[in-house]
């Protein structure tokens, strides 16, 4: 059984990326400046970060380049993971988007990158997965600012208390709009990492892509951001601006093991994998519970209060006699990270399936396949890619829904992948996990390659799906829900059939 979590570290770099550059205004614009900041998750150091702005002169026009990297090092179930997330923006004096790019790193996994380029109304992409490029075109709103525009929004002028400022940017991770809102509250007594008092004023800020998230950031008379604190996973992530020496001082990550400390604890479910029904309630606590969950085929979801939902979730297996039917292209085609046109993956595709043409019963015999292909069990990755998975054989539940997923559409099998909560029956709790869906006989059928059961019983809480088409945002924005409810949400066992 693997649940993750290492998507949500992501989508908190991103946060802390984008509300720690807030800088004093400097009518002497000097060259470049740069900032420090230490990550803390609730008491432990897990990494730190990088922030430097550069002032630069191109062709008669005054440009401002940020770059931001950020380093985390924890653990998942006992083994070490590392994220190095890095950003550089270029953008005009009024904080027009002139390019963009992004990679993450995740050793021993390939990094991924990608670049993005401002022409007019589009947005050129050119996204690196794998060691291998593809590129697209978006439309694009010139009215987006970029990120260091934030700091000379508060700055000019200064924002004082109950005041509130909005703009609208680009998520570069996400790949969509999102509308930021800083709220400047009032001036407070905060306490810094080195134990000592200073007087700041408290900034809100939320962004529209993950509106639960409510960043609290606090800065000084001058505009310097002091420290950040984030709600993360049921504590909190926070960060302070240091000097370099205390920034890049060992890190202490391997005390903190995330993918343990965010498992939802239940009543014993006996053979929870084999069930044809069960009856949850799910409890998030000061929102709406129905928002969290997906209905369907699989799922009935009920309201039964403003923050209580009622979850019957039915096992739908596949039938020999499903035949695969006709869907979208967005569930058929290959994409950057479902890549059914690799040779790898197509070798292991014609391997599972070998001479069956019973769509059912190939979905099946792929589901085992690939459960018994990845040898290499490990929590150490991020979400590698499908072309990826089938060279190295090695990840844990995203890489056996991705494989999965792809080798799938070699067979023109639609696939798609869902995210959510997986019963895990030695320790009666449940964790963030990954599988596969396939569109069979005009339903949407799970799989699970992580289990290998032949389709899943009732054991799994879905919280949202996605094909991972090229068209979407971003395979990131599929683990949204998940990062919303992880470390907050209650679940109780109502019936099991």
């Amino acid at each position: 059984m693997t649940p993750t979590t290492r998507r949500f570290l992501l989508l908190v770099l991103v946060l802390v990326a984008s509300t720690t550059l807030t800088q004093a205004a400097d009518k002497a614009k000097p060259e470049s400046e740069s900032s420090w900041q230490v990550i803390y998750i609730d008491q432990t150091r897990v990494g730190y970060s990088l922030t430097t702005q550069h002032n630069v002169k191109r062709n008669g026009q005054n440009l401002i380049i940020m770059e931001s990297e950020s380093h985390m090092v924890l653990k998942r179930f006992g083994q070490e993971i590392v994220f190095i997330q890095s950003l550089k923006t270029t953008e005009t004096e009024d904080g027009d988007w002139l390019k963009f790019e992004t990679e993450m790193r995740n050793p021993p996994a390939s990094s991924s990158r990608t670049v993005g380029i401002v022409d007019g109304k589009k947005l050129n992409l050119t996204e690196t997965i794998n060691g291998k490029s593809s590129s697209r075109t978006m439309d694009w709103n010139p009215d987006f600012k970029a990120f260091a525009y934030q700091d000379r929004m508060l700055q000019d002028p200064p924002i004082k208390p109950g005041e509130t400022r909005k703009f609208e940017t680009f998520e570069t991770q996400f790949r969509r709009p999102t509308d930021v809102t800083i709220e400047a509250n009032k001036r407070e007594s905060i306490t810094l990492l080195d134990g000592k008092k200073a007087s700041a004023l408290k900034l809100t800020i939320t962004q529209s892509v993950l509106p639960q998230m409510k960043v609290a950031a606090y800065i000084d008379s001058e505009g310097n951001t002091l420290k950040t604190v984030t709600p993360f996973l049921g504590t909190s992530l926070t960060t302070y601006t240091v000097p370099k020496e205390v920034a890049l001082e060992k890190l202490a990550g391997g005390e903190l093991d995330l993918a343990v400390s965010t498992l939802i604890s239940v009543s014993r479910i006996e053979n929870a994998h084999s069930r044809n029904k069960v009856v949850y309630r799910v409890t998030t606590p000061d929102e709406d519970a129905t928002k969290h969950v997906v209905a369907g085929e699989t799922q009935r979801v009920r309201k039964i209060s403003d923050n209580v939902a009622e979850v019957t979730v039915i096992s739908i297996k596949p039938t020999l006699d499903a035949k695969s039917v006709k869907a979208d292209k967005e569930f058929t085609e290959p994409s950057r990270f479902l890549q059914s046109n690799d040779t790898a993956v197509i070798r292991h595709a014609k391997q599972a399936a070998g001479d069956e043409d019973n769509p059912a019963r190939i979905a099946l015999k792929m589901e085992k396949y690939v459960q018994d292909a990845i040898k290499e069990k490990n929590f150490s990755t991020a979400m590698a890619s499908a072309a990826e998975v089938a060279k190295e054989l090695e990840g844990d539940c995203t890489e056996h829904a991705c494989l999965l997923a792809a080798m799938l559409r070699v067979k023109n099998i639609p696939s798609r992948v869902a995210v959510g909560m997986v019963y895990v029956d030695r320790i009666s709790k449940f964790g963030g996990h990954m599988w596969t869906e396939a569109f069979l006989g005009g339903k949407w059928i799970p799989l699970d390659a992580t289990l290998g059961k032949g389709g899943i019983g009732a054991g799994h809480i879905k919280l949202a799906q996605s094909s991972f088409s090229d068209d979407e945002p971003s395979p990131l924005t599929t683990f949204v829900p998940l990062i919303n409810v992880l470390g907050k949400m209650k679940i109780d066992v109502v019936s099991v059939e």
